[in-house]
């Protein structure tokens, strides 16, 4: 009887211990989704940034023939860059842009503006999904605690580096 008693103890305990375990990783595993899904979100919206921005460059390079101001723009594409790295890049290059738009009255077109405005919009999106991604890292670094993150270690899920928010300019 006695036996069986502590076999009873045993089962329930690995039963507790389970349930524990999968709430904990049911828990950071939802919060390690949406924030991928913001990931992806930004990296999508960085894409498309950049594609409008080669646009820009295209009509630069039209106009301006024998300097090239944007030489390290055309390059981004083959580098290997984080969405922090490439981010920085992109506002860097595009503040360029815009300059070199102010002394070339030939830059000053509905075109070049029409471009600008999707970038200016997309950069609003990157904006909302880099709050979405922080918020959701900082809950996950709230939720690391006792139990749950030995689970977040056992299933190699880490808190991430939180995204620097930079409200787009007019």
């Amino acid at each position: 009887m006695e036996y069986i008693c502590i076999f009873l103890l045993i089962i329930t305990f690995v039963v507790i211990v389970g349930i524990m375990y999968f709430n904990a990783f049911n828990k950071i595993n939802i919060i390690k989704i949406k924030m991928d899904k913001a990931n992806d979100k930004i990296t999508e919206d960085l894409k498309q940034k950049h594609e409008l921005m080669n646009k820009l460059y295209t009509q630069i390079k039209k106009v301006i023939k024998k300097k090239d101001y944007l030489k390290d723009f055309n390059s981004l594409k083959n580098q290997k860059l984080t969405n922090y790295e490439l981010d920085k890049e992109l506002s860097s290059h595009l503040e360029t842009m815009k300059a070199v738009q102010e002394d070339y009255k030939e830059l000053k077109n509905a075109d070049f503006e029409t471009i600008l405005q999707e970038i200016k919009e997309l950069d609003q999106d990157i904006v909302a999904s880099k709050k979405f991604f922080n918020k959701n890292n900082n809950c996950l670094i709230k939720s690391l605690k006792g139990h749950t993150k030995i689970v977040a270690k056992i299933n190699h899920i880490n808190v991430k580096t939180s995204y620097e928010i930079k409200e787009p300019i007019d």
